[in-house]
């Protein structure tokens, strides 16, 4: 147990000894370290042994059994995935993608997702919905009326969402109907033991109860320790990935009654993909170098794709902005056929605002006639250039990019095609399943484990851009947004991180920088978190300037001068701290 802890840090909250350097590696470097970092989710970190082990083997058989009762009578049952942000985002996916093929077998969809912030929270962060256990609880009860057997995986990387506490909880007072399983990444232990507001429990109190149901078979705590994130804290790149083989492994295995050996081998199979994928250093850093010259000269970044390959796209870009404090505008996501595909709760919300315009003829109304010389397109799956304008695009003097995929090879890149700056040749052997699934189960999994090579390829693009950028002092993201009670606490923790200073005074600078005020008021300093989230709602910059208070003890004008001489956040801290 002592191994795993570093200053009393949860596991997902440490900084990973391997990523250290990573804000000063070049392109090729910054692949190599993400590679490292990814092993982990396999190899194991520490005195940890990654996901395909005989502890986490035996639960995930357990579970798909839970899973198979339900699939029984799809009727009267659900498999309810919830969670908030990223958790969230690929409980949708898992959800479509599975009631997609209990249809395509004939059978009624049960798949069911929730996220904190409803549909919106699948294009745009929001956060604070994240803080509030009795909606969470509220929103499972509506999902789950009627149903007499459910089972609720409820995915919260850190074991710290109050969302997903208060559906938890909900499932430990209806045992008669539902099955809680909390699927996370920190040791039991390590869950959040801080005060929920206007709530009587910690998560830590309900992971005790957890741990009670988990021992008569009324619960399971799926947690496999994969060690830290490469960037400090983002749990969309590390927990996101395992998040989502647990999700489609414990799903395909209910539905085509796997053994535990069968289990072992999809584990496998993610493992030879995510290191088919790493084998294309040289490409991805090529991409990254592109996609960074794009955000710091000014310009942006869109993905392009159809069905899966284009919410991978959309999800990646949606991450952007509470990870690096990036603008909604600076990455997007199109998908073919927006809404019309997505099989979501809340239907077409396109009419809310203009980033949730996600087709590819919003892409084409919107912004195509905007496109300029500092803009990449990403274009996922080579199908897209039959489906965009690409003399439109060659006459803006853009920079393209196109992810391709076939089958039966090992990762390779071809030759540029014709106005494309890289070509990403994503090939694989797939020819193991034709042994272990059926027909229809093979094309799920060959398009899942497509999926997941194409978000590995994004995250290594976004992360390295931002990099590229500034936005990351070693392997900390500093400019985050303090947009719900987790990120407040996470950002105290990074002003005192690289300031050094006490608590007390780090609240402080917290709160100048969110006021914008050299002496905050009385009512300020003693309002809630809650109310000092909202004011930080549309802040530029609140943790560098924040950081640099303390630091300094610079005025918050004389702050914000320095930071217009020198916009790159990470080079004023190297100044400041002499790092």
């Amino acid at each position: 147990m002592a191994r795993f802890v570093q200053g009393g840090q949860p596991v997902t909250e440490q900084s990973n000894e391997l990523t250290t350097d990573i804000d000063t590696a070049s392109p090729r470097g910054i692949v190599k370290i993400l590679h490292a970092c990814d092993k982990e989710i396999f190899k194991g970190w520490k005195d940890s042994k990654g996901i395909n082990n005989d502890v986490i083997l035996d639960k995930v058989v357990k579970i798909a059994l839970k899973i198979k009762e339900v699939l029984k009578d799809p009727s009267s049952g659900a498999v309810v995935i919830t969670g908030c942000g990223t958790s969230g985002r690929l409980a949708f996916l898992t959800a479509r993608t599975f009631n997609r093929y209990l249809t395509s077998r004939g059978k009624e969809p049960c798949f069911q997702y929730i996220i904190s912030g409803e549909d919106k929270a699948l294009f745009t962060s929001q956060e604070l919905a994240e803080d509030d256990p009795i909606f969470g609880a509220q929103a499972l009860e509506k999902t789950i009326q009627g149903k007499s057997k459910v089972v609720v995986i409820g995915v919260t990387c850190g074991l710290s969402a109050p969302f997903v506490a208060g559906q938890l909880d909900y499932c430990l007072s209806h045992r008669d109907v539902c099955t809680p399983v909390l699927l996370g990444f920190n040791p039991s232990h390590m869950a959040r033991n801080i005060d929920i507001q206007n709530w009587n429990k910690t998560f830590l109190d309900v992971v005790k109860q957890m741990e009670k149901a988990e021992k008569s078979g009324a619960g399971f705590i799926l947690n496999p320790v994969i060690g830290p994130e490469p960037i400090t804290g983002s749990s969309r790149m590390k927990s996101g990935s395992t998040t989502r083989i647990l999700l489609e492994t414990l799903s395909i295995a209910a539905l085509e009654d796997y053994s535990r050996a069968t289990i072992s081998l999809l584990f496998k199979m993610y493992e030879d993909v995510c290191t088919s994928v790493y084998k294309q250093t040289e490409s991805m850093a090529s991409v990254i170098q592109l996609a960074g010259e794009s955000l710091r000269s000014g310009g942006h970044i869109y993905y392009l794709g159809c069905d899966g390959f284009g919410l991978m796209g959309m999800i990646d870009a949606s991450e952007c902005v509470p990870t690096y404090g990036a603008s909604v505008d600076d990455i997007r996501g199109f998908v073919e056929g927006g809404f019309s595909v997505l099989c979501n709760n809340d239907g077409d919300i396109s009419n809310e605002g203009p980033y949730y315009r996600i087709s590819l003829k919003d892409f084409e109304k919107d912004i195509l006639p905007l496109i300029g010389h500092n803009d990449l397109i990403v274009l996922i799956g080579k199908e897209m250039i039959n489906k965009v304008d690409l003399a439109s695009l060659a006459s803006s003097q853009c920079k393209m990019v196109c992810m391709c995929f076939q089958p039966n090879s090992t990762l390779c890149v071809q030759e540029p095609l014709e106005n494309f700056a890289v070509v990403v040749d994503l090939k694989h052997d797939f020819s193991t399943l034709d042994t272990v699934a059926s027909d229809l189960a093979k094309v799920t999994m060959i398009r899942l484990l497509q999926e997941i090579a194409v978000k590995w390829v994004l995250n290594g693009v976004s992360t390295g851009a931002h990099i590229l950028k500034g936005k990351v002092l070693n392997n900390m993201m500093i400019d985050v947004k303090v947009s719900n009670n987790k990120l407040f606490h996470r950002a105290l923790g990074i002003i005192q991180k690289y300031s050094g200073a006490s608590d007390d005074e780090c609240h402080l600078c917290l709160l100048k920088s969110i006021y914008n005020s050299d002496s905050p008021s009385e009512a300020q300093r003693s309002a809630s978190i809650e109310d000092h989230i909202k004011a930080a709602f549309g802040v530029e910059k609140v943790v560098p300037k924040a950081i640099l208070l303390a630091l300094s003890k610079s005025t918050v004008d004389q702050v914000r001068q320095m930071m217009e001489k020198q916009p790159i956040v990470r080079k004023l801290l190297m100044r400041q701290t002499q790092v």
